[in-house]
């Protein structure tokens, strides 16, 4: 029985990894998997039958439900923009309010706001020169090196969502703007193409990677310095809002679009309390 309520928090975990702004490790803490994880990925060859069994079905979970609900995704992603990108802001506005409680429930202090306002000032030069500067191709024909690289950095960036609570992986991958491709991956997995089975491996190797490496290195900075790194994390958050506000003008679907917004706020606010 257990393990099947473990598959279901999996699914759910899973689906949350997908919607920008929404946090997998969020709804971990919330199904009090999180820890068990934590504890399951460090110590995983101390008991490694129990850890690992528990790992399976929980990741199976998590694959399934990133799977099914990718395809929904896409479909809002291409065919609702305005509606989707603001409801997007919404879950992530409705998700700040937790961070500033955990730095005041784990250091009863407040957030640093100098450290905050800087990170919000480099993060949207970082947004700027992203757009304007920088232009970065995953589907990179011409230059295999570089599209095999972005696909790591992509799975890499993808697993600090895995990791901390509160912060959502694909709304990190939007700032740098790999969403849309890696959700298209992930959306069609069994009826991919070799070449495009073969560009999972470098995403799927940043996200191990990533997971292993910042696992013990975020540990380790939360239990040393929780309140910087927190005021960084709040920082960057919103500070890349304007990576996700679409083009909008008077319309109806600018006016739905903004109620779902209010209404994708007091949803990802009452997740996260």
């Amino acid at each position: 029985m257990f393990f099947i309520y473990l598959f279901l928090v999996g699914i759910i975990i899973g689906t949350a990894m997908i919607i920008p702004g929404v946090s997998g490790g969020v709804m971990a803490v919330i199904f009090n998997v999180y820890n068990k994880m934590i504890e399951a990925l460090t110590n995983l060859f101390k008991d490694f039958k129990k850890n690992f069994i528990f790992l399976s079905v929980l990741g199976l979970g998590i694959l399934v439900g990133a799977i099914w609900f990718s395809r929904i995704m896409m479909f809002l992603y291409v065919h609702h923009e305005v509606e989707t990108k603001l409801s997007f802001i919404g879950l992530i506005l409705g998700g700040v309010p937790y961070l500033f409680k955990e730095v005041k429930k784990n250091t009863n202090k407040t957030v640093d706001y100098k450290v905050m306002l800087i990170t919000i000032i480099l993060s949207l030069v970082l947004w700027y020169v992203s757009c304007n500067i920088v232009k970065i191709d995953l589907d990179s024909s011409n230059n295999l090196f570089i599209g095999t690289f972005n696909l790591f950095l992509a799975g890499f960036i993808y697993s600090v969502g895995k990791v901390i609570p509160g912060v959502s992986g694909s709304f990190l991958l939007i700032i740098i703007g790999m969403y849309e491709y890696v959700l298209k991956v992930i959306s069609s997995p069994f009826s991919l193409t070799k070449i495009e089975l073969l560009k999972l491996i470098p995403f799927l190797i940043g996200l191990i990677l990533g997971v292993f490496i910042l696992l013990k290195l975020i540990n380790r900075l939360l239990k040393k310095r929780f309140r910087l790194v927190y005021s960084i994390i709040i920082g960057f958050v919103i500070g890349s809002i304007p990576a996700v506000i679409p083009t909008i003008s008077v319309s109806f679907n600018t006016i739905i679009g903004l109620i779902f917004m209010l209404f994708c706020f007091f949803l990802s606010f009452k997740l996260s309390k």
